[in-house]
């Protein structure tokens, strides 16, 4: 297995070459999605174009959490996607519980490889190609299977989502995204939006964590691989399109927002639910984690009432 990984591209490696009976390796490629019918389609169709540059050498299955929309996704998937897998939700798994759904069923079922994938990334047509190359590479030079984040870009083509560094200077809890060059580069964390899981990583893995509601649950997955030895590269280059949709306008840090609706946002499951944040924060923020786990919430009270003074407001 490790000769045909680091012979990516020779006819050694692909299966169905007429060397042997050894079965195409598999992909399974798993989604959530929530009343994004347009989006969760367009998702679906470049993950197909995709997949057709692999015809004859890897089979791909995919797994998707219809999380009880009204918008009639579940029945579109039913009508324009047949082949594939269907996991049906309640409407309160979010993000995490979704993914981890879908990513656990693909656990169950075993493949060679997983893609995690958001619904709203439309991935570049040689995105599976340079994925699996990458992780070749990645195998290569150590030895071991992990993990290999496929940056997305936004329409300004600025890189909006994919590995992660932490910010030097005693931030334990603050990231930036590894801008992709022609070069792979080595990551502690990722987002989940375009990620290649190797099947021995996922087994040290294991699933996303079920403290998790909605986002954290792919920052803490990396983290948790990096603590393990696990390596994480960012593949060279972009691997699709998503644009940012975590905006500081409208959300609990929008200091234009008055206390009440700010301290709400916080506490949805879309927000800063406190028992997952301070799993985050217990995990990854080392012997102060307290102090992180406290602080967005004081922050939020802080600020609200410094908004109200004169001194503070501008108003005096």
């Amino acid at each position: 297995m490790q000769s045909q990984l680091r012979e990516w591209g020779s006819s050694a490696h692909l299966p169905g070459n007429g060397q042997g009976d050894m079965p195409e390796p598999s992909i399974a490629a798993v989604l959530t999605c929530f009343n994004r019918r347009d989006k969760t389609a367009a998702c679906l169709d470049a993950l197909l174009v995709a997949a057709e540059r692999l015809a004859g050498r890897f089979r791909l299955h995919v797994i998707v959490t219809d999380d009880g929309g009204s918008d009639g996704t579940g029945e579109m998937l039913r009508s324009r996607f047949p082949q594939v897998e269907i996991l049906q939700g309640d409407g309160g798994l979010y993000w995490n519980g979704g993914m981890r759904l879908a990513f656990g069923r693909a656990l169950e079922q075993g493949h060679d490889y997983y893609l995690w994938l958001n619904d709203d990334t439309t991935l570049f047509p040689d995105c599976l190609e340079r994925l699996l190359a990458a992780h070749d590479a990645l195998f290569a030079g150590t030895g071991r299977g992990g993990l290999v984040a496929g940056s997305a870009c936004n329409e300004r083509g600025r890189v909006s989502y994919g590995g992660l560094r932490r910010k030097t200077g005693g931030k334990a809890l603050q990231f930036y995204l590894v801008e992709p060059s022609t070069q792979f580069q080595p990551c502690e964390s990722v987002n989940g939006n375009c990620l290649l899981v190797s099947a021995e990583a996922a087994r040290r893995l294991g699933n996303l964590e079920k403290a998790f509601v909605h986002c954290m649950g792919d920052m803490d997955y990396g983290l948790r691989a990096t603590r393990m030895g696990i390596p994480i590269w960012v593949m060279p280059g972009f691997a699709g399109e998503c644009g940012n949709d975590n905006l500081l306008e409208g959300s609990y840090l929008d200091q234009t927002l008055p206390f009440a609706v700010r301290w709400k946002k916080v506490l949805s499951p879309k927000g800063l639910v406190p028992k997952a944040w301070g799993t985050f924060c217990m995990r990854h923020a080392g012997p102060w984690w307290p102090a992180y786990w406290v602080w967005p919430y004081a922050k939020i009270v802080l600020t609200s009432i410094m908004a109200r003074l004169p001194f503070f407001s501008g108003k005096a």
